[in-house]
């Protein structure tokens, strides 16, 4: 038996018209070039709001429906636009800024127990006294012994900074209590800094974001090299890099750019706005220098390795970059919980060039040739090499103080030592490192 809908509730699937819902129920995004929303799909989009709470086979939460309604009104624009509803503001905020409030350590669910890796350098754990080894039983009393809690046991211990988290924990035969503080913890986004070649003073840093700290961090690493022994090389890893803070990635390219542009800026209002290094300000202006870059370097990793190409400044290697050349923007209001990430421009390089491939001149984003950054020396991996160097890149480093507890902890339960990368089993670095030796200095 049918029955003739009063509406055809295919409509519910047409985000773009839903969305518009969220305005009839007053959210409001509130700019004065905002105009009023269109007849006859104002009443359309009222209509079909009320009848799919009506008459939907099961029951709908209007809350929901509406956030589904604006998400599907930016979601669909381009591949980048999003909107960001109160409930995930918290990790967009750490994803793009790399900062969050918790404990700062490595702990895992090994077989039917939850063990400490490693803390962070100068984090709260540390602080506290948490250890490699260490089991953790409970938290704030209530004892871990599910799946899910082992799963979860990141999320248990997090919370705002200042507060404090009581952990039981075994240590060996010996149960303990320890009171942690909750801090502001600073994933490091700058990893792996370390010479290929001694002999030569060719070193190597993976620069794994572009967080607000990224031009310190990177700065502090080279810096760090320089104390061990004179530098006369560096490779600069951009790889599975997907972007960040413009103005990071500026100041970035200002390090080792001694003038000139850096990237152009172009907006739907017209106006372009050129970023350009500081005349005589660049720290390493000589400095011989290698990017690798590969199909998932994208976005301010694009910007940075188009403008040191442009320059010849740097020797790009890898494979194409993704093509990532819009400019994105985050708007948040001081009455509104949520965010909205919104394409508002694009990149062109020094030279002209534009990163984006999906650009309005033509190009397929199934074309491997359109947008991103070609190398000047390809050096293409399949695709389990590429897995395996996602991996081993994004590993977190082991502080030295903790290592021999960690290799003894990793030797117990079957685990990975991170290490940094080397070019026997890597060979995109390998060929960085013959760039880098061929180079002039």
């Amino acid at each position: 038996m049918q029955q003739q809908p009063r509406l055809p509730l295919w409509f519910l699937a047409a985000n773009w018209v839903l969305v518009v819902a969220a305005f009839a129920t007053g959210v409001h995004l509130g700019r004065a070039r905002a105009s009023e929303l269109p007849e006859p799909q104002r009443t359309a989009l009222e209509i079909v709001y009320h009848e799919v709470l009506a008459s939907y086979i099961e029951p709908v939460d209007e809350h929901e429906l509406v956030e589904r309604a604006i998400a599907g009104m930016v979601d669909g624009l381009d591949d980048y636009s999003r909107y960001i509803p109160p409930t995930g503001v918290a990790g967009f905020d750490e994803s793009s800024s790399g900062n969050y409030s918790g404990v700062g350590a490595v702990i895992t669910e090994l077989g039917d127990e939850v063990v400490v890796h490693f803390p962070f350098e100068d984090s709260p754990a540390e602080r506290a006294g948490l250890l490699p080894g260490d089991v953790i039983l409970a938290v704030d009393d209530e004892v871990v012994d599910t799946a899910e809690e082992r799963r979860d046991i990141a999320a248990l211990v997090r919370g705002r900074a200042a507060t404090r988290v009581r952990l039981s924990i075994r240590r060996g035969d010996e149960e303990r209590t320890l009171i942690v503080t909750r801090g502001d913890v600073q994933r490091a986004c700058v990893k792996w800094a370390h010479y290929l070649d001694a002999e030569l003073g060719l070193g190597y840093v993976y620069l794994a974001d572009f967080h607000p700290t990224a031009t310190a961090q990177l700065s502090g690493a080279i810096r760090s090299l320089e104390a061990e022994r004179a530098l006369r090389g560096l490779v600069l890893d951009l790889r599975f890099d997907g972007g960040g803070s413009l103005d990071q990635c500026l100041e970035i390219a200002r390090l080792f750019l001694s003038g000139g542009v850096i990237a152009t800026q172009h907006r739907r209002s017209g106006g372009d706005e050129v970023y350009e290094a500081t005349p005589g300000g660049a720290r390493w202006p000589d400095l011989p220098l290698v990017l690798l870059v590969n199909e998932q370097s994208a976005s301010a990793s694009e910007v940075l390795a188009g403008a040191l190409q442009d320059h010849g400044r740097a020797v790009v290697v890898g494979a194409r970059t993704h093509g990532k050349g819009y400019v994105n923007t985050v708007y948040s209001w001081k009455d509104q919980d949520f965010r909205l990430k919104l394409t508002t421009g694009s990149y062109r390089t020094p030279s002209g060039r534009n990163i984006e491939r999906n650009h309005a001149t033509g190009g397929n984003p199934a074309d491997p040739e359109n947008g991103g950054i070609a190398p000047d020396v390809a050096a293409p991996v399949d695709d389990a090499t590429n897995s395996r160097l996602y991996r081993s890149l994004h590993e977190i480093p082991v502080p030295e103080r903790y290592a021999a507890a960690f290799a003894r902890l990793a030797a117990r339960h079957g685990l990975d030592v991170p290490s940094p990368p080397r070019t026997a089993d890597d060979p995109q670095l390998a060929a960085a490192l013959e760039q880098l030796r061929g180079a002039p200095r």
